[in-house]
């Protein structure tokens, strides 16, 4: 034991000064007081913990949360805590987000009264809670190693389909417990012998306690997993840099006629110290510019690529909220069993049917077992050979549009289908287009970019393709098949561009279905990544977590289907990248491909 670190019983005796206060309202509750009182006994050693005025404090809030006895829930994706959609709870303008867009460059957009409402509301959805004080030191910040979580109820016997609720209250590097929250958790149970893990859903009291909600799936021993894996001040940095820095990271293209050649840097917006390039899309609007070579014409642009990163855009104390292995990415650990017994279920099992498009989003989605992806919604097939996927795919033309993360379909797709061999269109091959093709089986599979601000390390300048167009080209039909994803590279932009990015995507979908209603088509959520110590402030699971969040909500309810990626990376227990081991991939592909052939 490290000096200075509580024991589990110590840390909770500690909370015995804290005033517990609830504020929203869990999704579970049960009056069991008695029952979490003999828990927290067997948990904690059995003697005397009944005496302890914290233990009393905390059995006035776990009261009001606790979940045993009810019945299993399925919730639809969680919108951050204490927001809403309702229009009328919104208080800043319609046009301020709008505005904001025509300062960055969105000089020929024509908004819909509906979408401008809908950017407002979406911003009021993600806001983020800041901590009280302005200033706040880092020995006052989260500290993961002085915190430990409870499991509530952990003596009832369990079943499968039964909730579980695990309960934590996080603490400073003094050692004092935190009276607000805003911290950004991820938890997730897991049975390493049958492989069969999945992802909790947080909910923040903001107060510094938080509940984690589990749907247990399966039987036998299960453990809890949980992580800080941003502090609510550090997140404070990332919003400060979101929307004061969206310069620190630049891209570049080459201009070459002849044998002059020049690079420039390019980026969605540029200060006008010089004459700029204006390479706004025609059809979309969408902006981007690029500083004007000093010797040659706009029109020489040849490619387009990451320029680089700004440095030193931190100030004073806060490259300590962002550190690797001390308060990002860094597991909580139990105050006593971290596990629980799960009994079957006396209950026979109920078909979930088919796979079909315009079904809601959930949350949990689903779980694996035995490493397989299995849906909580609809019947996941398991394509466990390449003869069953190239006749799912035959006739198909399968088009996928976005970044590396659905590249990697591709990939997949053409490393295990000996039939279906690459096209060379003479690009590279991680940047694309590319372009593979199964003759005997009628299967055309191609891979796109999404437009800037795509961050490959080099592609044509002819292949800036944006979604919104490919789609607007594609005729659709039974026989088509689009795969779409966009989040990893808007991580350093304004959230204001993916918002419009999205809207503009979703109309061109909602045009597509119009002209061809059986044209399936796949939205892949964001994937979680590794914490990289020197770009954590450009790219991390907060930046993805709200863009995630607007990609469910902008495209739910109209006919797509979702392969919930998030969730899919985040229960798995490989460790956490940007680009998933194939295990990962093979069960994405299946949820794709369950869509295209439900039965």
């Amino acid at each position: 034991m490290q000096p200075g670190f509580a024991t589990p019983t110590e840390r909770l005796s500690q909370m015995n000064d804290r005033q517990t206060t609830v504020i929203g309202n869990s999704r579970f509750a049960t009056d069991n007081s008695e029952e979490i009182t003999t828990n927290l006994q067997e948990e904690l050693g059995g003697t005397g913990i009944e005496s302890k005025p914290c233990i009393r404090t905390e059995i006035s809030s776990f009261r009001q949360f606790s979940i045993s006895r009810a019945k299993p829930v399925r919730n639809k994706y969680p919108a951050p805590k204490n927001s809403s959609m309702k229009q009328q709870e919104v208080k800043v303008q319609e046009t301020d987000w709008v505005h904001r867009l025509v300062q960055y460059g969105y000089q020929n957009h024509s908004f819909t009264p509906e979408e401008r409402t809908e950017g407002t509301v979406l911003l009021k959805m993600i806001e983020w809670p800041n901590p009280p004080n302005a200033e706040v030191p880092f020995r006052k910040s989260s500290d993961p190693s002085h915190t430990c979580f409870v499991i509530l109820n952990s003596g009832k016997t369990f079943r499968v389909g039964d909730q579980l609720q695990v309960m934590l209250h996080m603490y400073d590097f003094e050692g004092n417990p935190k009276q607000y929250g805003g911290d950004y958790l991820q938890a997730r149970i897991h049975t390493p012998e049958l492989k069969a893990s999945s992802t909790g859903t947080v909910i923040d009291n903001q107060n510094g306690s938080y509940y984690i909600n589990f749907t247990l799936s399966w039987p036998g021993k299960v453990q809890m997993s949980v992580s800080l894996v941003h502090p609510s001040e550090g997140i404070k940095v990332l919003k400060r840099l979101r929307e004061e820095r969206p310069d620190r990271v630049y891209l570049k293209s080459a201009f070459k006629a002849g044998d002059v050649s020049e690079t420039t840097v390019c980026n969605l917006f540029l200060p006008h110290t010089k004459p700029l390039c204006n390479f706004t899309d025609l059809r979309t609007g969408e902006p981007w510019f690029c500083y004007k070579p000093k010797k040659l014409p706009c029109s020489s642009r040849i490619n387009h690529g990451v320029g680089g990163y700004v440095k030193d855009v931190l100030i004073g104390e806060e490259r300590q909220f962002l550190q690797r292995r001390i308060n990002i990415k860094k597991p909580i650990l139990p105050c006593a069993a971290g596990y629980i017994i799960v009994e079957p279920s006396p209950r026979p099992t109920t078909d979930l049917g088919e796979c079909v498009q315009g079904m809601p989003m959930v949350s949990p989605s689903g779980f694996y077992f035995k490493n397989q992806w299995m849906s909580t919604t609809c019947n996941i097939r398991h394509f466990v050979t390449p003869a069953s996927i190239t006749k799912c795919l035959h006739g198909k033309k399968v088009h996928l549009f976005g970044d590396s993360t659905i590249r990697q379909w591709f990939e997949y797709l053409t490393a295990y289908l000996p039939n279906l061999r690459m096209f060379d269109l003479g690009t590279h091959i991680k940047a694309g287009p590319l372009c593979a093709l199964d003759m005997e089986n009628n299967i055309m599979l191609e891979f796109c970019a999404h437009g800037p601000p795509i961050q490959f390390t080099t592609l044509s300048s002819q292949h800036l393709f944006y979604i919104s167009n490919k789609l607007n080209e594609i005729k659709g039909g039974k026989d088509t098949v689009i795969g779409i994803t966009l989040c990893a590279h808007f991580n350093t932009f304004p959230v204001e561009v993916y918002i419009r990015r999205l809207q503009y995507i979703r109309r061109s979908i909602l045009q597509l279905l119009a002209r061809n209603p059986d044209t399936v088509i796949v939205i892949k959520t964001a994937n979680v990544r590794e914490a990289i110590q020197d770009h954590i402030h450009n790219y991390n699971d907060w930046f993805s977590y709200q863009l995630d969040l607007l990609m469910r909500r902008i495209f739910a309810g109209i006919n797509v289907a979702f392969v919930d990626a998030w969730e899919m990376t985040i229960a798995h227990n490989l460790p956490h990248n940007i680009h998933p081991p194939q295990i990962i991939i093979k069960n994405e592909v299946d949820v794709l491909l369950s869509y295209v052939c439900p039965s």
